[in-house]
């Protein structure tokens, strides 16, 4: 959509209002950035999900964020007065154990990821490898090839048929070259990816790298393409309108704070997209963002003003 399209919701009239409330039997939501972020609720967002509810819209969360379990997202989200099922709920780690799954992955699977991210690929069979987490000493570097060759080689482990990189807050360059080292061992060996993001943002005053970065210099090192199993990645899309069953996919509305990950997302997937300036994305990065498949169809501040437009259709 055109920039010069791009509307917020508040300013719609009354009619163009009820046409798109109307518009959608479904609701796809990212979390952070939209229905919390670092420091709790975004105002509203409880409320809001209640009258979507109750006007008959299907809600559904699809998160990038593999460092919760899905018990700490049931119960946030029981704070809000929302009660999804658990497969409502689109966690990247559980969406890489159904893909491994999908593969037939019999191999180890070597895992730059948090503790949560690993324990449900242990839970559901895998055998998983991480480190190293001891250090190189620098008088060894000299050394050359017989150390790496000591860090670095699988002559002595499980063979390796997948490598998963998603946020890893300790990752390092020996996590990086340990994960270089068996894709250039095995070709067939998988490179996956959980979340894409750059940027991470905590609240409106700090973020954090995010594991994009990694994920492009694994690729570029390698020369091999990653799997995206978190947004926007066609993979996750795949799995997304089969897992809900979307056979209109026009009939339901993406709602995320990120420009390439979730506005992106939604493109790919054909739902209409809002994006939330209540998270990673200011007007002012709407409005400079020159990729057309990664605008919305409309922004506004936040879930709140789900509320006034409830408030003014009923009028």
């Amino acid at each position: 959509m055109a920039k010069t399209q791009m509307r917020h919701l508040l300013d719609l009239s009354l009619e163009e209002k009820r046409a798109f409330l109307d518009s959608f039997d479904m609701l796809m939501s990212d979390c952070d950035g939209v229905v919390w972020n670092f420091t709790g609720p975004i105002p509203g967002v409880d409320r809001a999900l209640q009258l979507l509810k109750e006007n008959g819209k299907k809600l559904a969360f699809i998160s990038n964020n593999g460092m919760r379990t899905m018990a700490e997202y049931t119960q946030k989200f029981h704070k809000l007065g929302i009660e999804p099922q658990q497969h409502d709920i689109v966690h990247p780690a559980l969406t890489t154990v159904k893909y491994l799954k999908s593969v037939n992955m019999r191999d180890a699977v070597y895992c730059i990821a948090t503790e949560v991210f690993k324990d449900y690929l242990r839970s559901a069979g895998f055998t998983v490898l991480d480190g190293p987490t001891d250090q190189i000493a620098d008088e060894r570097i000299p050394n050359g090839v017989r150390v790496f060759s000591e860090y670095f080689s699988e002559a002595d482990g499980p063979k390796v048929g997948a490598v998963v990189v998603d946020i890893d807050v300790n990752i390092s360059l020996a996590h990086m070259m340990k994960a270089k080292c068996y894709l250039q061992q095995n070709r067939d060996c998988l490179l996956i990816a959980g979340a894409t993001d750059y940027i991470i943002p905590l609240d409106s005053s700090m973020d954090v790298i995010g594991p994009g970065y990694f994920i492009e210099i694994l690729e570029r090192a390698s020369g091999r393409k990653a799997v995206v199993l978190g947004k926007p990645g066609q993979a996750l899309a795949e799995f997304i309108l089969e897992q809900f069953h979307v056979t209109q996919p026009e009939r339901t509305l993406f709602i995320g704070d990120m420009l390439p990950q979730d506005m992106g997302f939604g493109t790919r997937c054909g739902f209409q997209k809002v994006l939330m300036l209540s998270g990673g994305t200011t007007k002012e990065m709407l409005l400079a963002h020159s990729k057309p498949h990664e605008l919305p169809d409309f922004y506004a501040d936040s879930f709140a003003d789900f509320i006034q437009l409830y408030k003014d259709v009923a009028n």
